[in-house]
């Protein structure tokens, strides 16, 4: 059975907007963030580099966040391909959901050309989020 990794952030007050709501921008950072720390669980990080860069990002608002929140954020894999995997992400506080979002990710190699993903993080991603490989 999967288990669901965490990661969670305190949402501070510089993050809020004139509206004093939590900026959009800010979830990307938060997601980000969950992203570096999930990577890190798994051992998968160059140093303190991704292997991958950012091919698309979306992001769906539910609820309004306020700084000073504590917010969990839940990190997954949905999906492997050939040099590319599928992420999505629930921000939620205190159970309720506040943003949900999704990002494709390319591997990448030093010179930030698209390759295969490795066999290494292929099994781990697959043993981890209980996936299908192939």
């Amino acid at each position: 059975m999967r288990r669901p990794f965490v990661h969670r952030e305190t949402l501070r007050w510089n993050d809020a907007d004139l509206q004093g709501v939590v900026n959009n921008a800010v979830y990307m950072t938060v997601v980000e963030q969950a992203r570096f720390a999930y990577f890190g669980s798994l051992g998968l990080l160059r140093g303190t580099s991704f292997p991958f860069l950012l091919g698309t990002s979306t992001i769906r608002f539910v609820r309004p966040a306020r700084p000073g929140m504590v917010v969990d954020v839940e990190a997954r894999v949905v999906r492997l391909g050939t040099k590319s995997f599928d992420m999505t992400y629930g921000i939620s506080h205190d159970g309720i959901t506040l943003a949900e979002a999704r990002a494709t990710l390319v591997w990448v190699d030093e010179a930030h050309r698209s390759i295969p993903i490795p066999a290494d993080a292929r099994r781990t991603f697959a043993e981890h989020e209980d996936l299908q490989d192939g």
